[in-house]
C-alpha cells in the first residue's frame, strides 16, 4: 500500500483528532455549572477522607482554612484511571472484561506506539535500536491481545446481560467492533510480517521526512483502520474521557465555598435569574417568574 497515501490519512486523521479533541474539550468547559454533589469523603481533603469525613462536618465551615492533600487526589485518580476502581467496586463482572480493554487495548496501545517512536527516533542516529522494536512488538501482542479479548467479552455481556442489555444501542457495538478489527489486524499484521518492526520503524521515520515506504497490505489495513478511529472518536461518546475530569473536578469534588468566590456568586446568580418554562405542574414555571421566585414561593400540598 502506497506509503504517501497512508502518511497523508494518518496526519489528517491526527488533525481531526487534535481538533475535535479541544472542541469538545472546551465546550464542556464552558457549560454552566453544575449542581454539586457534595458527598464524602472528598480525596483532595487532608486528614478527612481516610475516614469519609468532611469539612462540612465543623461548625461555619465557611470561615476556616481548609488543607488539600494532591498527593491523595492524584492515588485515586491513577487507581481509578489505570485499574477501574469505580468498575471493580460496582461492576465486578464488568471489571473482568473492562479492565483489560482499557488497560490493554488502550494504555499498552499507547506505550507501544511510543516505543515504536522511540525506536524510529534513535534510529536516525544510526545506534541499534532492535531491543527497543522487540519489546514494542512484544508490548503490541499483549495489548492487542488483551484488547481483543476485552471487545469479546464486552459484546457478550451487552448483548446478553439482562442489566446492561436495556442500555446497550447499537453504536456501543459498533464501536466495540471497530476497536476490534484494529486489534484483529494488528495481531495478523505483527504474525504474518516477519520484520514487521522494521517496517513500522522506517514508516515512522518517514513520516518525519515525509517519504514514507509503502507497507504491506494487512500492515496497511492496520494503519488505515487505526486512522479511520482517530477521525471517528472525537464525535462519540467515548470522549467521556474528556468529560470524566470535568465529573470528578467540577462535580463530584468541587467543594470550594461559595462565599468569598465572586467568579462563582456572580456565575449561580445569572443561573438563579433565569426564568424556566418546565411543565412541571408543581413548578407552575410560566416563563416570567425566576428560579428564586420559584424556589421561595409557598407550593401547593
Amino acid at each position: 500500500m502506497p506509503g504517501s497515501l497512508l502518511m497523508i490519512i494518518l496526519y489528517l486523521a491526527v488533525a481531526v483528532f487534535v481538533v475535535g479533541l479541544i472542541k469538545r474539550g472546551l465546550k464542556i468547559a464552558k457549560l454552566p455549572i453544575h449542581l454539586r454533589w457534595e458527598l464524602s469523603p472528598v480525596p483532595h481533603e487532608k486528614g478527612k477522607a481516610s475516614y469519609g469525613g468532611s469539612y462540612l462536618e465543623e461548625f461555619e465551615w465557611w470561615t476556616k482554612p481548609r488543607e488539600k492533600s494532591l498527593l491523595n487526589e492524584f492515588w485515586y485518580m491513577f487507581l481509578e484511571i489505570i485499574f477501574l476502581k469505580g468498575v471493580w467496586e460496582n461492576n465486578r463482572r464488568m471489571w473482568y472484561f473492562s479492565f483489560p480493554f482499557h488497560f490493554g487495548g488502550l494504555y499498552l496501545v499507547v506505550v507501544a506506539v511510543a516505543l515504536f517512536k522511540l525506536s524510529a527516533f534513535i534510529g536516525f542516529t544510526g545506534t541499534n535500536t532492535s531491543a527497543i522494536a522487540s519489546l514494542a512488538i512484544g508490548v503490541s501482542v499483549i495489548a492487542y491481545g488483551l484488547g481483543a479479548f476485552g471487545v469479546i467479552g464486552l459484546c457478550i455481556q451487552r448483548l446478553t446481560d439482562p442489566v446492561l442489555k436495556p442500555f446497550t444501542t447499537p453504536s456501543h457495538i459498533i464501536n466495540l467492533v471497530f476497536l476490534g478489527s484494529i486489534y484483529v489486524s494488528g495481531l495478523a499484521a505483527i504474525f504474518s510480517i516477519s520484520n514487521y518492526a522494521a517496517q513500522m520503524t522506517g514508516f515512522i521515520q518517514g513520516m518525519v521526512t515525509f517519504s514514507p515506504p509503502a507497507l504491506p497490505g494487512i500492515m496497511g489495513l492496520h494503519v488505515i483502520l487505526a486512522s479511520a478511529f482517530l477521525i471517528y472518536l472525537p464525535f462519540t461518546y467515548m470522549m467521556h474521557f474528556v468529560a470524566k475530569y470535568f465529573t470528578y473536578h467540577e462535580i463530584r469534588w468541587n467543594d470550594t465555598p461559595m462565599p468569598g468566590n465572586d467568579k462563582m456568586e456572580k456565575e449561580v446568580g445569572e443561573l438563579l435569574s433565569q426564568s424556566p418554562t418546565w411543565s412541571a405542574p408543581h413548578l407552575k414555571a410560566d416563563g416570567k417568574k425566576t428560579w428564586v421566585d420559584i424556589a421561595t414561593e409557598e407550593m401547593d400540598k
